[in-house]
């Protein structure tokens, strides 16, 4: 039976499950009603058109609030409930200023995306204390009232945006700050809240233009800065001074801000609260429909130069300059198409000169002898080809003095002129081409850059990061009796934002882990005759679209001996085994899960913890981890994680008639086989010798099950290549082109090898893998590598193979499942068949969808009661399909069992443990 915890997860599936699904869709929905929302509300055209975009607008505010109450997203719930009350109040007519409407929805659109971002990411706190914009849309629609409230029939010569904003904004700072003081917080709270109040005073008068707002902030700032104020009585006198100053401001009683010239983009400051973890900016256009009678102005001064956004939505500007940049790279396609065309249009105009000379050759002909011809006749008259003007020439001109003409030169001369036409055309091409060309490298240059300024927008020195745990590590060797020298290198190393974050806790696991396991005691390393200082080295670096990061000690090392007496102790190994297995294979039981070799469990390094989860933390980030040791000098673990950098240098090979991309960095050298030829699988160079393999034996699984490619061209080129601690070389067909190219990852949904950085798309729409061969090490063993976890081969652990078309299924089982057993996705029968077809054991049973594509459910349970091998496999069909007609037809097929979704997780785990108890009986 499921706990409340395991209920959680898979309330938690569901909820990304609704952010991947509904949310996006929903959010389209209100973007695009939005853009057309303020001139169907302020123009007097079709009141039926006006109210199905409401109702529609409603609906999708509607439908998130729904999906956000059931995926346990408080405030988001929140907010899309005052959103849906606001659309109801403009569905019947009880708004009065739609402008300011206008603008609070387009707001909310805003914060509602950053919630779902921040959802996304796990940074969005369930709290039930409303958001701030929620607040100001429950203080509007309260004014939505046939009696509106007292504040908003106050005089004065002030915008309703700046109106708005101080009676919402201002006055829910000020709310919290007195809810702080009413719960009796430490004066250090107090002071860190009304601190926070004083700067959010200062950017709402800096963006207001509400200088009074200012000045009164820098007074109570100052008289803040005394040690001995008591901040329980300085608090409330300062409040009720800062709604006294908004009062006679509303009223007209201090001089309002006057409305200044109109601006492209300001940032709003919006209050932040202290559950916010992520500015929210609004950006504020002059012709956008906001709530403002005119734009906010800001203060052109030093301080206002920093503009804070959203890491989120630099990621979506860079995905969207990656689009850009591919798109870019099939203008140059087409430019090239052509380019081509014009060279042939060139060359048929070539092979036309001569044509044309002939042409007019005749045509000079057929004159001189139309004029010198003379046909007998009756009196002596022309023949009908003639024109009367000819007939008048015979008796009062020379052939010489008066040119004649048929219907023959009409004809030849129409031809001269059309080929004088095709060649004026060729030459208007080649300018156009040429101007095309030239656009698209100004196009080219500027997209780079903006690339480029955007990679540095997200980039910080790892100095950041690594300076934040000398301290802790200091107090630890004092605590615990050993002196420590904490060593940083590549503290400028750029490093992305988004990297840095997720990697603090991998990186504090692994350096309390060094103290506590790796480094001695001052006695043993005196023995040892080392210092008694021991060393702990963090270091980062990049190359080749990669970070490096080491966390090093100067200890006593891993003795790979006790690894292996403690996987024989588990059962993992055998005696054998254990003594013919290389070292470096024995260091990866060291990430399995449930592996420790420590007597008793520390709370110092791990918590309890094992190395596996700062590994699966590691491959989250598309990373690897290794570990280097020698007993007795020490151990250093190595991370290696991708870069999401946008365009890198790319190599493009050729092997077995499909094309594969190298980072133009991670190739040493390219060697021509012809001069260093491969002998043995060896190859020598600079007195060196090499290991040399062709790429389709380090990646023999590129085609699939099924496909026998043809053996295509000779291998021509080898690739000098690195694998971490020696050089060697991979053989190709050819080398096709090397140029910057856009690099995407790959969807994370489904496991990607660590050697596979994800892919580019050229201007043909060809996908072209991208390949990291400084990950190839394990690739390039001749020994297994250990695919899986040494607990599911020695233990019997009950595999279940998952096949359904349903994103959301497959994760919700793998969350049902997973924990228990080990789950194989697949997401069609195609697939589960080819699977199938590949091993002849190690499956136990088998969950099957209905309707899939490709191949259906029935028709895969059909195949597997004829295969020799799995006729017998438990197969559970798990479908939405409801009725007797295709339960009947799952049973006639021989189906072990029938479930319909949604499903009930302990009936589903059940269901499973009854029919695996039945299988082992049998």
């Amino acid at each position: 039976m499921f706990d409340a915890a395991t209920l959680a997860a898979i309330t938690a599936e569901a909820r990304q499950a609704f952010l991947e699904e509904d949310a996006p869709e929903c959010l389209e929905q209100l973007t695009v009603g939005f853009q057309s929302l303020e001139q169907v509300l302020n123009s007097a055209g079709d009141a039926q058109q006006r109210q199905k975009l409401i109702q529609d607008m409603g609906r999708a505010a509607h439908s998130l609030k729904g999906g956000a109450g059931m995926s346990a997203l408080t405030p988001l719930q929140t907010l899309c409930h005052r959103l849906e009350d606001l659309f109801e109040a403009l569905e019947q007519g009880r708004v009065e200023d739609t402008s300011v409407a206008v603008g609070l929805i387009g707001m909310t659109i805003e914060e509602t995306q950053a919630m779902v971002e921040l959802a996304n990411s796990g940074q969005l706190l369930d709290t039930d204390e409303p958001p701030e914009l929620a607040l100001a849309l429950g203080e509007f629609l309260a004014t939505c009232q046939p009696q509106p409230a007292q504040g908003e029939t106050v005089s004065g010569n002030v915008s309703q945006f700046v109106r708005t904003s101080l009676s919402v904004e201002l006055e829910a700072c000020l709310d919290r700050v007195e809810r702080r003081l009413e719960r009796g917080g430490t004066a250090g709270e107090l002071r860190e809240s009304f601190s926070l109040l004083l700067e959010e005073c200062t950017l709402l008068g800096q963006a207001l233009s509400c200088e009074w707002l200012e000045e009164t902030a820098k007074e109570f700032r100052a008289q803040l800065a005394e040690p001995t104020l008591d901040l329980p009585s300085f608090i409330p006198p300062a409040i009720a001074t800062l709604r006294s100053l908004r009062a006679q401001f509303l009223a007209g009683e201090l001089t309002p801000p006057a409305d200044p010239p109109p601006l492209a983009v300001v940032e709003a400051p919006v209050p932040v609260t202290m559950a916010q973890t992520k500015p929210v900016p609004v950006t504020v256009t002059a012709s956008a429909p906001l709530p403002v009678k005119s734009p906010v102005a800001v203060r052109p001064t030093t301080s206002r130069q920093t503009l804070r956004i959203p890491l989120d939505r630099l990621n979506k500007l860079s995905n969207t300059v990656s689009e850009l940049l591919i798109n870019q790279e099939r203008l140059l396609e087409y430019d090239k198409q052509l380019r081509q065309a014009s060279r042939n249009l060139k060359k048929r105009g070539q092979q036309l000169i001569p044509m044309r000379e002939q042409v007019e050759s005749l045509y000079d002909e057929l004159s001189f002898s139309d004029q010198t011809k003379v046909i007998p006749g009756n009196g002596g008259e022309p023949s009908d080809g003639q024109s009367s003007l000819g007939i008048a020439g015979f008796v009062d001109f020379d052939a010489l003095e008066m040119d004649s003409y048929t219907a023959v030169h009409g004809i030849l001369q129409r031809f001269q002129e059309l080929m004088v036409q095709v060649q004026e055309i060729q030459e208007d091409v080649d300018l156009v081409e040429r101007d095309l060309q030239e656009t698209l490298i100004q196009m080219s240059q500027s997209l780079h850059q903006l690339d480029s300024e955007l990679t540095q927008s997200r980039l910080v020195p790892f100095r950041g990061l690594a300076q934040s745990f000398a301290q802790p590590l200091e107090k630890l060797g004092d605590r615990h009796k050993k002196p420590i020298q904490f060593a940083v290198e590549g503290e400028t190393t750029l490093v992305e934002v988004a990297i840095l974050d997720q990697l603090r806790t991998p990186l504090t696991h692994l350096i309390r882990n060094a103290f506590d396991h790796g480094l001695e005691f001052v006695p043993e390393r005196q023995a040892q005759g080392k210092p008694p200082q021991g060393t702990i080295t963090l270091s980062a670096s990049t190359a080749n679209n990669q970070v490096l990061i080491t966390v090093a000690d100067d200890g006593r090392g891993i003795d790979p001996e006790k690894i292996a007496r403690k996987a024989v102790e588990l059962g993992w190994l055998t005696e054998a085994q254990s003594g013919s297995m290389a070292e470096a294979r024995i260091l990866d039981f060291l990430f399995q899960p449930g592996f420790s070799t420590a007597a008793e469990v520390s709370n110092l390094s791990g918590r309890g913890l094992g190395l596996d989860i700062v590994k699966q933390m590691i491959e989250a980030l598309r990373g690897t981890l290794t570990v280097e040791t020698k007993l007795g000098q020490g151990s250093r673990f190595l991370i290696r994680i991708p870069l999401s950098l946008n365009i890198v240098p790319l190599l493009l090979v050729r092997y077995q008639q499909r094309l594969l991309a190298f980072p133009s960095e991670s190739v040493l050298r390219i060697l021509p086989l012809d001069d260093y030829p491969v002998k043995n699988g060896r190859v020598e160079w600079q007195s060196q010798i090499m290991e040399a393999r062709p790429l389709d034996e380090v990646l023999p699984q590129i085609y699939p099950q099924g496909f026998s490619p043809s053996p295509g061209l000779p291998h021509k080129v080898g690739l000098m290549v690195n694998l971490g601690d020696r050089p060697a070389l991979l053989t190709v067909e050819q080398i096709v082109d090397e140029r910057p190219l856009v690099v995407k990852a790959l969807d994370a949904i489904t496991p990607i090898p660590s050697y596979v950085a994800g892919c580019t798309v050229l201007g043909t729409g060809d996908v072209v893998p991208v390949l990291i061969p400084n990950n190839f090490a394990v690739l390039w063993r001749m020994e297994p590598t250990l695919t899986q976890a040494p607990s599911v081969v020695g233990t019997g652990q009950t595999t279940i193979l998952v096949i359904d078309d349903s994103v959301t299924v497959r994760r919700t089982l793998q969350r049902v499942l997973g924990g228990t057993f080990r789950l194989i996705q697949c997401r069609d029968g195609k697939e589960a068949w080819d699977l199938l077809n590949r091993q002849n054991q190690g499956i136990d049973l088998a969950l099957c969808d209905i309707e899939m594509p490709n191949m259906d459910g029935f028709s895969l349970l059909q195949l597997v009661r004829a295969h020799r091998v799995w006729h017998s496999l438990t197969v559970i069909m798990l479908t939405s399909r409801e009725n007797p007609l295709h339960r009947s037809r799952a049973q006639a097929l021989g189906a072990s069992g029938y479930l319909t979704k949604p499903f009930q997780p302990n009936q589903l785990l059940d269901t499973i443990d009854q029919f695996l108890a039945e299988t082992a009986r049998n």
